[in-house]
């Protein structure tokens, strides 16, 4: 029975309760998981570093 579930801290996924009602999932359990990532999270910009990509600062000074 496929569901999306969210990533949350510590690598956590959540099986949501109906799913777990409707399945009779119960705390100690195993449950056998396929994934399929659907959307990852942009973190954000990439940073540039200081050096401009080249192997000497953009300065010159060591």
């Amino acid at each position: 029975m496929p569901f999306i579930a969210e990533v949350i801290k510590g690598g956590r996924l959540t099986i949501p309760e109906e799913i777990r009602k409707l399945m009779r999932i119960n705390e100690g359990n195993y449950v056998l998981i396929k994934l399929k990532v659907v959307s990852r999270k942009r973190l954000g910009p990439k940073k540039r570093s200081a050096n401009n990509g080249h192997g000497s600062p953009k300065n010159g000074s060591v």
